[in-house]
């Protein structure tokens, strides 16, 4: 089994100290660059999901890679990650996988196509059912056998709405906002009630929150307090009066206990005003570049001096168009808000690709910070 390369503590702290004060708008020397690398040359996403020792040795084979490349930002992570659909688990539907090994799994049909079925739901265990029993092995073996500098990710739960997309037959989900409102909240209270018991589990498996990089799938790592984060994908397909009633309240009682979070959505943003109402003194936006970038004006408005966004190039972006997004961000958004990127790269991006775009980010980021209005 390949071993994490020594790791520089105190370099790890400065890179930390650099997020820490971006998070704050206190002024930095550049802009941080995310990178998320994945390797399914070896082993598919099928073969690393169903068998955590496999993703383990892929995760730790990417750190060292990384760690290797990377002269600056890369704050060294592992991922445990089963599939989208770890509530829905719970809950008793069953995975599904396509005939594509690498193509992610997802909830197999639905379970509610009748909204006055959700009234019979029983509250699932967050030790013992559906993937959560695996998740909290695998969580518990990163933290046993990685050194501390390396943070683990939560687990990619979805929020509550994404996980109400899984249960429900779709047309229902829609409908049910106008046709049956209380039995969407009752539904709502009930799965954000599992995911809070299942963030307990993750913390405490991962050995505290300050172990991991935010309480999901998120790899940047953030400060404390700011470990918060939901997702909220389905906000996407509609608007702010139903962001505001279904969305903002169960997203709050997962970002409660933090004073600072991050929500992803990956785009469009048609209720990005909103983002800043939640419960949060500081507050990140995770999206995709592709699904946000004609967002960019409406964010900087919204965004101002308040909140940091990262933006993910997560659709197999090849280096050049990567750089242009970096640069229609930073001119986009300075000089009142921080947008940094996060790279989605793979195994086929060779130790030289992935130094060589490191390096072109940099002169970007670096013009990029001179330009922001820092608080301090």
């Amino acid at each position: 089994m390949e071993r994490i390369i020594d790791i520089d503590h105190a370099e790890v702290e400065r890179r930390k100290d650099t997020i820490t004060r971006m998070w704050e708008y206190r002024r930095v020397d550049h802009v941080p660059i995310g990178v998320w690398l994945d390797d399914f040359g070896t082993f598919p996403l099928r073969e690393q999901c169903e068998d955590g020792s496999r993703q383990f040795e892929v995760m730790v084979h990417s750190v060292n890679r990384c760690l290797r490349n990377l002269p600056d930002d890369y704050i060294p992570f592992v991922r445990v990650w089963p599939g989208y659909m770890t509530i829905a688990t719970m809950f008793g539907m069953e995975m599904h996988w396509g005939d594509d090994p690498n193509q992610a799994p997802g909830a197999l049909g639905y379970l509610i196509d009748d909204m006055n079925e959700v009234y019979s739901l029983q509250k699932p265990n967050a030790r013992h059912d559906g993937l959560m029993p695996h998740n909290i092995r695998w969580l518990d073996h990163a933290r046993r056998h990685l050194p501390a500098d390396v943070y683990i990710t939560g687990i990619d739960l979805g929020g509550p709405l994404n996980t109400a997309k899984d249960l429900l037959e779709t047309n229902l989900l829609y409908t049910a906002f106008l046709d049956a409102p209380e039995a969407m909240h009752h539904l709502l209270d009930l799965v954000t009630e599992v995911q809070v018991d299942c963030n307990r589990e993750i913390i405490r498996a991962a050995g505290g929150v300050e172990r991991l990089t935010c309480t999901d799938f998120d790899p940047i790592w953030a400060p404390l307090p700011c470990k918060g984060f939901v997702s909220d994908d389905v906000c996407a397909s509609f608007g702010p009066d139903i962001f505001t009633e279904f969305s903002v309240p169960y997203n709050n009682r997962l970002l409660q206990g933090f004073s600072g979070g991050r929500l992803h959505n990956c785009g469009p943003n048609p209720s990005a005003h909103l983002y800043l109402t939640h419960d949060t003194e500081r507050f990140g936006l995770n999206c995709s570049f592709r699904y946000s970038r004609d967002d960019i004006p409406k964010l900087k408005r919204e965004f101002s001096g308040r909140g940091i966004i990262e933006f993910n190039f997560d659709n197999g972006e090849r280096a050049e168009e990567i750089v242009r997004g970096f640069e229609e961000i930073a001119h986009g958004l300075a000089p009142d808000v921080i947008g940094m990127p996060v790279l989605f790269l793979d195994h086929t991006w060779s130790d030289d690709d992935i130094h060589g775009i490191y390096t072109d980010l940099r002169g970007i980021s670096e013009r990029y910070a001179r330009e922001i209005k820092w608080l301090a």
